[in-house]
């Protein structure tokens, strides 16, 4: 079976266990109580979760999302020593027994299931470690409801894999020098072609194109892009590097990236199996129960303490205990985007028990689409729409199109409708160069949205005209949590921003240092435009997410919000597979919080706007001028 050993071997840390009483206690190195295990009574208490998993988030200060520590010259954001806890830590207590699971003692060591306790020990991170109904494997939660898999090769089975393009590569005979090929059909504008993984037999392989399968083919670029493997036989299967190459956005220099490993199993799996047993589907079940219970962020807008009587009143609970799995994938699917539909919580990607491609996982998420998620989407398309019409743009116009950087009279706009870095760190490598010659509108539309700010700040200071600056979210629908503290500091010397804790009922208050002119003194000089302009946030029904959370730390940063209200969610997103290999995203217990009459509350129903603003004056630069040119902020 998949066990984790409980003294805290599954990381770095050092750690040492004692067995006092029965009861089997894990300490840190110096003597601290992390983790008391009841085998008998099948307990587990928390008691410092922030020093088993300080290397991600809650321990440094880093915040939510932004993975490992990154107090380097080599990153523009720097944790703040202003960073405070607001409340005593509540412990955290977990009854197992409850769930059906038991804890495992056995030469004095305790165990329990891989799934649970990754729940417990990467809850509510950026990195969750999943399971897909063969293998776990260690991945990304990113906005916009989407879950990155480090393994490609989500759908492995006897002869086939997930290939790039979300289809499933059947297994052909060898040509020339190949160890092993795969190949699946492509058809575009009415023309038939297939992509070949091609594998040699000196360990390399590429990714080709050829008329059919059986054919030798050539190499295939695909947006510019090639695919190169390097691959090693084992007992249990194939498993392959996957690198891909091309042109970086911002240098234009080839570079190559390795994109994790793939592994194609030379054993039969339970893919496209259609039924799972009573205990899996049993397990699956408590495991929901246990994640839906502890970890989401929004049960008293369900009004649920028990995960077993929601599913229960849903109509749910048979559908989710199903031994079909269609029919289980359906229920799961119903509940989290239907009956619970908060914008952030949604079904991903399907078990391999179903035998389909991991298209299946939104299409189902698209046929059980929620009325707040329906709206969300009414509303983007609507204002896209209108922004289009008033910039001249065809109706048929990337949505993307009318984002950027534009000036008119005394205000300048900055426009971006998601919420990107590059790469996992925000660089601190730009150049003067890069700020200057740099197009602000360019960047934005690559995603780099801190080269996109420091770009336009750059014509705004030269503009001696400019006294207003509008930050523009009203198509924006979120994205990375990390580019924050970065635009925050642009109308605030100190960036911060409060996270609800729901499992220890605490408050951090995360503070952060920015070095917006790449000096490498951070919070310094010239590191935030505080009181040079009149800053204003534009949001609309629509801006959600990462758009609700600046927003949010508007409110107390002196920053007034003009337009409608804004669209909500407010919890961190969080990822999550069950037993049965099926994944799905939720709104995690980290809430990001607002002060209010001595208290937090959240905003996930949206936060108010200061001056109302009709959309019609939104995308009309000499309306929006006006409009602001006449509010004191």
């Amino acid at each position: 079976g998949n066990f984790f050993y409980v003294s805290g071997a599954a990381n770095a840390r050092l750690t040492k266990t004692q067995k006092e009483e029965g009861l089997y206690k894990v300490y840190t190195d110096d003597g601290k109580l992390l983790l008391t295990v009841d085998p008998k009574e099948d307990t587990m208490v928390v008691s410092n979760y922030e020093y088993w998993n300080g290397f991600y988030q809650v321990n440094n200060g880093i915040g939510p999302d932004f993975g490992a520590p990154h107090d380097e010259e080599i990153c523009a954001v720097h944790t703040s020593a202003k960073t405070n806890t607001i409340g005593e830590a509540e412990e955290e207590s977990y009854s197992l027994k409850k769930y059906g699971f038991d804890l495992i003692e056995s030469e004095d060591k305790c165990y329990l299931p891989t799934h649970l306790l990754a729940n417990l020990f990467y809850r509510c991170l950026a990195n969750d470690l999943l399971y897909n109904g063969m293998d776990f494997y260690l991945s990304s939660v990113v906005q916009s409801n989407a879950l990155m898999c480090v393994n490609q090769s989500y759908f492995a089975t006897k002869g086939r894999f997930a290939a790039l393009e979300d289809t499933d590569a059947i297994a052909y005979d060898p040509i020339g020098d190949e160890s092993y090929r795969f190949a699946y059909k492509v058809e575009e504008n009415d023309a038939v072609t297939y992509r070949i993984y091609s594998f040699t037999k000196d360990g390399k392989g590429k990714l080709l194109v050829a008329p059919s399968p059986t054919e030798k083919g050539e190499e295939a670029k695909i947006n510019g892009i090639t695919y190169s493997y390097e691959w090693e036989k084992k007992d249990d299967g194939i498993y392959v590097k996957n690198f891909v190459t091309g042109k970086e956005l911002e240098t234009g220099q080839t570079k190559t990236e390795p994109r994790g490993t793939s592994k194609i199993p030379l054993k039969d799996t339970y893919y496209g199996t259609k039924t799972r047993s009573k205990e899996m589907a049993a397990f699956s079940y408590n495991l929901l129960r246990f994640q839906f219970d502890n970890f989401y962020g929004l049960k008293e807008k369900l009004k649920y303490d028990d995960f077993d009587a929601y599913a229960t009143s849903k109509g749910l609970k048979e559908g989710l205990n199903s031994l079909d799995s269609a029919t289980y994938d359906e229920a799961l699917a119903k509940l989290t985007c239907s009956d619970i539909d908060d914008g952030h919580t949604r079904y991903t990607l399907p078990s391999i028990y179903t035998g389909v491609g991991t298209s299946g996982g939104e299409k189902l998420a698209s046929k059980y689409e929620g009325e707040r998620h329906k709206n969300l989407v009414g509303k983007h398309a609507e204002y896209v729409g209108l922004r289009n019409q008033a910039m001249g743009l065809s109706k048929d116009a990337a949505p993307n199109s009318g984002i950027g950087f534009f000036k008119q009279g005394s205000t300048a706009v900055i426009r971006f409708d998601d919420f990107l870095v590059p790469g996992s760190l925000l660089s601190n490598s730009v150049t003067k160069e890069d700020v200057e010659e740099g197009d602000p509108t360019g960047y934005f539309k690559i995603g780099n949205i801190p080269n996109g700010f420091d770009s336009s700040f750059y014509q705004i200071k030269a503009d001696k005209n400019i006294k207003n600056v509008v930050i523009d979210l009203t198509c924006n629908g979120g994205g990375q949590v990390m580019a924050i503290p970065y635009i925050v500091a642009h109308f605030t010397d100190d960036p911060h921003f409060f996270v609800k804790d729901l499992i220890k009922n605490q408050v951090k208050d995360f503070h952060y240092s920015v070095d917006l002119n790449h000096d490498q003194t951070y919070g310094g000089a010239g590191d935030t435009y505080k009181g040079q302009y009149n800053f204003f946030l534009l949001t609309s029904g629509f801006s959600f997410s990462c758009a609700n959370f600046l927003p949010t730390i508007a409110t107390y940063s002196g920053v007034k919000l003009i337009g409608e209200k804004t669209g909500g969610g407010t919890c961190t997103v969080a990822g999550f597979s069950d037993g049965s290999g099926s994944f799905y995203n939720v709104s995690s217990s980290n809430q990001i919080v607002l002060p209010k009459d001595g208290g937090f509350v959240h905003t996930d129903s949206g936060v108010e706007v200061d001056y109302p603003l009709e959309s019609s004056s939104w995308y009309d630069l000499q309306k929006l001028d006006a409009f602001v040119s006449n509010l004191k902020n």
